[in-house]
């Protein structure tokens, strides 16, 4: 027979245990790489991040391309929707986190085909941009050039038209 010590003794290891799994739980981190948003922040996995940013608001990193200016080194990031659309971000030097180009919003939030450094000029990329639905245009390509990244350029070079 258990005596009234045991009892209490008992009944505070119940509660001890209780009051640690309420904490744990109450805590929730979800494990994995960070949540990206649509201006390239970055937010822990957490149960009050995913109920602020909903999945569709949710990027991956599809690629990483660095390039120098003026021997300093950046770096442009394509992140990926569940839409399919991209947003571009930039690393800057000495920057810790990056940041969503600017005055570029002709390629930003839009189905970003292709992706690649043009090997003729330092600092540029073509970039090719899948046109709207509601569109007469496929697709266009544009040279990004970021020569001066703070002031990006964004050129169409070519546009291919629907039938």
């Amino acid at each position: 027979m258990l005596n009234f010590s045991k009892v209490i003794a008992l009944a505070l290891s119940s509660l001890s245990f209780y009051g640690i799994g309420v904490s744990t739980l109450s805590k929730s981190a979800l494990a994995g790489e960070p949540i990206i948003d649509r201006n390239c922040r970055r937010h822990e996995r957490t149960q009050e991040v995913f109920q602020q940013i909903p999945p569709q608001n949710q990027a991956r990193i599809l690629m990483t391309s660095s390039f120098q200016v003026n021997n300093q080194k950046y770096a442009l990031q394509l992140l990926k929707f569940p839409n399919s659309t991209g947003v571009l971000c930039l690393w800057k030097p000495n920057a810790r986190l990056p940041q969503r180009l600017k005055d570029v919003s002709i390629i930003q939030d839009k189905v970003i085909e292709r992706l690649e450094k043009d090997p003729s000029q330092p600092a540029n990329y073509i970039i090719t941009v899948k046109g709207e639905k509601m569109e007469d245009i496929l697709k266009t390509a544009y040279r990004l050039n970021l020569t001066n990244p703070n002031q990006p350029k964004v050129t169409p070079l070519i546009r291919v038209y629907k039938n």
